[in-house]
């Protein structure tokens, strides 16, 4: 039992290193760049349990918030969790959830339904958090925080799906915290 809860740390520990990483790889494009960490964070949720999800997750934003640049463009710091941006960041806990809701139907295209819920899951609790910290209208909010997002999200989210029905048939079943 002790050695299943060593290997689901490690599992979190690399798995929050993924998002980190993938936080870096930055798209440019001409309004908006975009990251490559919510693929990750498809992936992840697509490949292991909630429960894992939640800790890696939860690992990543406390690499974050004690000051490792883990967020896009190395960025850190409380400045950057609970900033206008913040909410993207928190949303990726709602969106592993829908993600491991999906999985559990066990039908291949309900990954690919639940990835892109939860991308579109993360954008909406992004965007209520920006209008909130920011003092932004609703359609601005909205504007800014959706709408740019929405293409890149949906191919992002068929990726992550693709990607993780292809790790989990090596995998042969969800890699797990206990």
């Amino acid at each position: 039992m002790a050695k299943s809860r060593v290997r689901g740390i490690i599992y979190a520990a690399q798995l929050a290193i993924l998002l980190a990483i993938s936080a870096q790889i930055i798209i440019p494009l001409p309004l908006i760049p975009f990251t490559a960490q919510t693929l990750a964070v498809g992936v992840l949720a697509t490949i292991s349990d909630f429960s894992l999800s939640n800790w890696a997750i939860g690992g990543y934003l406390l690499l974050g918030l004690v000051g490792l640049p883990v967020f896009a463009g190395g960025t850190a710091g409380v400045g950057v969790i609970f900033g206008p941006t913040g909410g993207f960041l928190w949303g990726f806990f709602l969106q592993a959830w829908i993600i491991a809701k999906a999985r559990q139907m066990k039908f291949k295209q309900n990954l690919i339904i639940g990835n892109l819920l939860g991308a579109l899951a993360q954008l909406i609790i992004g965007a209520i958090w920006l209008k909130l910290v920011s003092q932004l209208s609703w359609p601005a909010a909205m504007s800014a925080g959706i709408l740019p997002f929405l293409i890149p999200g949906i191919i992002k989210g068929v990726l992550a799906a693709l990607i993780g029905q292809l790790l989990l048939a090596r995998l042969h079943s969800p890699l797990q915290m206990r």
